[in-house]
């Protein structure tokens, strides 16, 4: 049976996007996603499955699972939470409402997504690949806000891997 993958943030010219071809190239069914669809038109001729998916939105993402565990068979062996957004500004210079964006996004994001595909990962006995930083544990200077948000993925990728392990789900943190 072909392994399927989720990956989220797939924009021409990212980690996303490349990682996704290579998946696809290596036989595995990828779905692939963007905020807008016309950042992944180039998957789609490829022969990678697209879906317009925002972190952000919980109606999106419900959308999402609906067609991915229609198109699977109701389950996705990999999530790769890959969607990020980024922020340089001193600290004391912050405007709090971009970085509660950030954060919407960074890691509210994981969260939400990971909450809603995990009845297809559990059914799986699938993996998640959290996409950290090592700024999140040896910060860059100015950009204290972009790597809070990342110390917060690499942490939740840790209490996650606690939890869902008695369900045969992994969690693999790339930082």
């Amino acid at each position: 049976m072909v392994k399927s993958v989720l990956i989220t943030g797939c924009s021409e010219g990212g980690i996303g996007d490349y990682l996704a071809r290579d998946l696809h190239n290596r036989g595995l069914k990828v779905f692939t996603s963007a905020r807008d669809l016309k950042n992944v038109e180039h998957l789609k001729t490829l022969g990678l499955n697209v879906l317009a998916l925002d972190v952000t939105s919980s109606e999106s993402v419900e959308a999402g699972v609906r067609e991915v565990r229609s198109a699977a068979g109701g389950t996705l062996d990999i999530l790769v939470n890959n969607s990020e957004s980024a922020y340089s500004m001193p600290v004391l210079d912050t405007d709090l409402n971009i970085a509660k964006k950030m954060f919407n996004v960074n890691l509210f994001g994981v969260i939400r997504v990971t909450k809603a595909f995990s009845p297809l990962l559990t059914a799986a006995k699938g993996k998640i690949v959290n996409l950290g930083s090592i700024v999140g544990a040896f910060p860059a200077s100015f950009m204290g806000t972009y790597n809070a948000s990342k110390a917060a993925v690499n942490l939740i990728s840790d209490n996650l891997r606690i939890e869902v392990a008695p369900f045969g789900v992994q969690v693999v943190t790339v930082t």
